[in-house]
């Protein structure tokens, strides 16, 4: 039963990561900067006084603040954020390229990655590329979430930790999963594109005509009467 809810569930938010994450997006990064600074602030307290994860009231105040605060930064901090995520993704597409082609995960992997990442960082704010980013990592992210589910739902990826077998292992296994992690990433970002594409333009104003007063219903003035001649006298025989 609890196989069934999480992977509908996973299918569910991937479908909506997937097909419709840049609408989303930005109230996930609020999510992720709450979340994230809850666990800061938390574990500093935690660190600081040597105590357990939110045993005090310090550590829960340190928790609310940090995490609100760095909830409250990820709005205006937007495309700073999105530069960081493209960062993240490029250095674990060049490490794990590295790592593929049997280099392992030593100093050259992580300097790869690192030098991936900061120029991912670098092409992004110079071409101001964020939006199509934003589309092409939910597009990803869904699509993975979309495969996980299908996968938990017909039992070949068990969500038990105790039981839970290497997930890469069972998408290696057939190349049904790759194609169609490919084609489901494909049509998120072509379903995203074309949202964004078909996005209503602002009306143009309307000059109103200009309006001819009424015609007037008062009769005509009257114009003066001509002058008559004066009557002839009558001429004496």
């Amino acid at each position: 039963m609890t196989e069934t809810f999480i992977g509908l569930l996973t299918l569910v938010v991937g479908f909506v990561l997937c097909f419709g994450g840049q609408r989303f997006f930005r109230f996930l990064m609020v999510l992720v900067g709450i979340t994230v600074g809850f666990i800061l602030g938390a574990s500093g307290v935690a660190a600081i006084s040597k105590g357990p994860f939110l045993g005090s009231i310090w550590g829960w105040l340190a928790a609310i603040f940090v995490g609100l605060l760095l909830g409250g930064l990820a709005i205006p901090f937007y495309a700073a954020g999105v530069a960081v995520l493209g960062g993240v993704v490029a250095y674990l597409v060049g490490s794990g390229t590295m790592a593929y082609l049997g280099y392992g995960t030593g100093t050259l992997t992580q300097a790869v990655g690192i030098v991936a990442g900061a120029v991912a960082i670098v092409l992004i704010y110079l071409f101001r590329v964020h939006r199509l980013l934003v589309i092409a990592v939910t597009a990803l992210t869904g699509a993975g979430a979309i495969l996980a589910g299908v996968l938990i739902l017909n039992g070949k990826l068990l969500f038990d930790v105790a039981s839970a077998t290497d997930p890469t292992a069972v998408f290696r296994s057939t190349p049904l999963w790759p194609l169609l992690l490919l084609v489901l990433f494909l049509a998120g970002v072509g379903a995203q594109w074309s949202i964004r594409s078909k996005a209503p333009a602002k009306p143009a104003a309307i000059v109103p005509a200009p309006v001819s007063p009424p015609p007037s219903s008062a009769p005509p003035p009257e114009s003066p009467p001509a002058p008559t001649a004066p009557p002839e006298s009558p001429t004496q025989p």
